[in-house]
């Protein structure tokens, strides 16, 4: 079976450990012949996964999101058709809408399927949202077979966009080995010694201006307010936007809480790791996530979460979390100090977290779920 990824986008986190996985899982086949499409920037990303033969480089989609989404609707399908493949797997939420051979499209973001989603952004990252969007429910209605991280989303296209339910899956985000196994022991990694002395609550997020921090900022104040100890709010994560990056540092001098938040930045796995295991809380404000690989790597370390009540994270976290309503400041507040204050709980969250984890499936058996979506597809075709 020749089979042809789409890696023209820039994948990222735990997306790009998933699809590297599942791209070396799928070379260890005998009886797959694997073909990548690239843009040049990935090169860095898939050295050591890939061999040389097997990738082809798009100096177009390489360029912008613009040309690199003319490139893939207009150019690829010709290359597609040359290469005379049995299937196009698209792991970035769209592909070609038009594929000479049966595609899957994997869909792993649902931010833009809700209005209050695009508030904050610049108004042209909303047009391209809105381009994303677009051309997500066109590729979703155009391919052969859909998969969803959660049945929350499987439904929403479902219900609301009409993708035919017999050619849609769900396959839960696999988790990352390295969280779960305890033999990559961690340490302060150079931390500060202020930062690991003192009790930190916990928040790993790109700094997008959908993620709630402000309103995170906001909960922070009121229980550093009441809390007899010192106490750090650590965020950890790309700060890649400025506007929204600005406006959480104005925010944070405005509470005049500049001593008891530390945005880090984006941080390594190793760092990550020590981060989840040594919190007293991870605490995820965002409204619209698919199957957060946030809460998987923090279940995998059995931190404690509390989190949003809203789209994917119920169906992500189950009981292994402590819910409120991201737009309510009273909410999260009380939410975070009920599991601040009460010990007992907090130890209670911590086994319900590691116990979650251990249902989820891991990155070989997402590839493995995967292939058996081809392999079905395929012998229709026969």
């Amino acid at each position: 079976m020749k089979i042809i990824i789409d890696l023209s986008y820039t994948p990222s986190g735990g997306s790009l450990t998933q699809v590297l996985n599942m791209i070396t899982e799928l070379n260890l086949i005998n009886e797959i012949d694997l073909i990548i499409y690239s843009k040049k920037s990935n090169i860095e990303l898939i050295k050591g996964v890939v061999k040389d033969d097997q990738v082809v480089l798009s100096s177009l989609a390489n360029i912008s999101v613009i040309t690199r989404v003319l490139w893939e609707q207009l150019l690829f399908p010709f290359y597609i058709k040359r290469e005379n493949a049995d299937i196009l797997f698209c792991p970035g939420n769209i592909g070609p809408v038009y594929s000479p051979i049966k595609s899957i499209i994997w869909i792993g973001t649902i931010g833009p399927f809700f209005d209050d989603f695009y508030k904050n952004f610049r108004w042209l990252d909303k047009i391209k949202l809105y381009l994303n969007k677009f051309f997500m429910i066109a590729c979703s209605r155009r391919a052969n077979a859909v998969i969803f991280e959660s049945k929350f989303t499987k439904d929403l296209f479902i219900h609301r966009y009409k993708i035919r339910e017999n050619k849609s899956y769900v396959i839960n985000i696999g988790f990352d080995n390295f969280f779960t196994n305890k033999e990559n022991k961690t340490d302060n990694y150079n931390f500060s010694e202020d930062l690991i002395n003192h009790k930190y609550l916990l928040c790993v997020s790109h700094l997008y201006p959908y993620k709630n921090i402000i309103r995170l900022l906001v909960a922070f104040q009121r229980v550093v307010n009441s809390f007899k100890q010192p106490l750090r709010l650590i965020i950890a994560g790309s700060r890649d936007y400025e506007q929204y990056n600005n406006k959480i540092e104005k925010c944070i001098d405005n509470l005049g809480i500049q001593n008891n938040v530390i945005l880090l930045g984006k941080v390594s796995k190793k760092k990550l790791k020590f981060l989840y295991e040594n919190s007293q809380i991870l605490v995820f404000p965002s409204p619209f996530e698919n199957f957060a690989y946030t809460l998987v790597e923090a279940m995998s370390c059995g931190a404690p979460i509390v989190c949003s009540n809203t789209t994917a994270m119920p169906e992500t976290c189950k009981n292994a979390a402590i819910y409120f309503d991201p737009y309510n400041i009273d909410e999260i507040t009380e939410k975070i100090t009920l599991v601040l204050t009460n010990e007992k709980l907090r130890q209670e969250m911590i086994n319900k977290s590691i116990a979650r984890s251990k249902e989820l499936p891991d990155y070989n058996n997402v590839t493995l779920q995967t292939l058996d979506i081809m392999k079905k597809l395929v012998s229709e075709h026969l």
